[in-house]
């Protein structure tokens, strides 16, 4: 898909996407982030992984659709509860 192209979110199959989020990304998102931890600071680490994740969304499907990618998964991230892992507090 060129850069030009426009993109509309299709539905999503939550169950689908939440597995694959926890079966196949996350493993390999934390091994990247502990490879690249002793080569910078925690937040220049994430800044790269977010970075990446950006050039990914659009070398695939264009600027458009990547920003559009980006602004649900915000939203996403805004409304879901929070969690906690044990003996964690957040604000």
């Amino acid at each position: 898909m060129s850069n030009t192209q426009r993109f509309d979110l299709p539905a999503e199959d939550k169950e689908r996407v939440m597995r694959l989020t926890q079966e196949v990304f996350v493993p390999h998102l934390q091994k990247a982030v502990e490879e690249a931890r002793p080569q910078a600071p925690f937040t220049e680490v994430l800044s790269a992984a977010s970075s990446a994740y950006a050039d990914l969304l659009d070398m695939t499907v264009g600027r458009e659709a990547a920003v559009k990618l980006l602004k649900s998964l915000a939203d996403h991230l805004e409304k879901r509860p929070v969690r906690q892992t044990p003996g964690e507090t957040r604000q």
